[in-house]
C-alpha cells in the first residue's frame, strides 16, 4: 500500500503533496510560535502589572504614614501651643492679682500717708518722693508685664506657624525607601 501511494506521488503531484505538506508543517510552526510569544508577552504584562500594583501599594502605604506622621506631630504642636497659652493666661491671672494686691497697699500706703501729713517727718513718715518713686515702679512693671504677656501670645503663634510650615515641607519631601 505504501509502495502504490508512492507509484501515485511521483512526478509532479509528489512535488505539489511535498510542497503542501511542508507549507502546512510551516504554517503549524509559524502559529505555534506566535502563540508561545503572545502567552510569553502577555505573562510579562502580568508580571509588570503586578510590580506596578505592589509599588503603587507601597507609595500609599509611605503616603499614609507620612500624613499619621504629620497629623500626630500637628496634634503635639497644638497641645504644646495650649499648655502655653494656659501657663501664660495663668501668669497673667498671677500678676493681675499681684497689680490688685499692690494696688491695695498703694491705697493703704496713701490713706496712711494722709493721715501722718499731720505729723512731722520722722522714720513713719512717707515722703512725697518715695510714693512717687514707687508708683513710677509699679506703673512700668504693669507695662512690662502687659508686654511680656502680648510677646507670649505672638511667640505662640508664629511657633504654631513654624511648626505648620516645617510639617507641610515635610509632607512633600519623597524618602527613598
Amino acid at each position: 500500500m505504501i509502495a502504490g501511494l508512492l507509484k501515485m506521488l511521483t512526478g509532479w503531484k509528489g512535488y505539489v503533496a511535498a510542497g503542501l505538506l511542508g507549507a502546512l508543517l510551516l504554517g503549524a510552526a509559524a502559529f505555534e510560535r506566535q502563540w508561545y510569544g503572545a502567552l510569553k508577552y502577555q505573562a510579562g504584562g502580568d508580571a509588570r502589572q503586578a510590580e506596578i500594583e505592589k509599588r503603587q501599594a507601597a507609595i500609599e502605604r509611605a503616603w499614609q504614614e507620612e500624613r499619621d506622621r504629620a497629623d500626630a506631630q500637628h496634634r503635639g504642636a497644638m497641645l504644646a501651643r495650649q499648655e502655653t497659652e494656659s501657663r501664660l493666661a495663668r501668669a497673667e491671672r498671677d500678676r493681675d492679682a499681684a497689680f490688685a494686691r499692690v494696688g491695695g497697699l498703694r491705697k493703704q500706703l496713701a490713706a496712711r500717708g494722709s493721715a501722718a501729713s499731720y505729723a512731722g517727718a520722722g522714720p513713719d513718715g512717707a515722703s512725697p518722693d518715695w510714693i512717687g518713686l514707687f508708683g513710677e515702679c509699679l506703673g512700668r512693671a504693669e507695662s512690662l508685664g502687659r508686654r511680656l504677656g502680648e510677646v507670649g501670645k505672638d511667640a505662640a503663634r508664629w511657633a504654631n506657624r513654624v511648626n505648620g510650615l516645617q510639617g507641610y515641607i515635610r509632607a512633600l519631601t519623597i524618602r527613598p525607601e
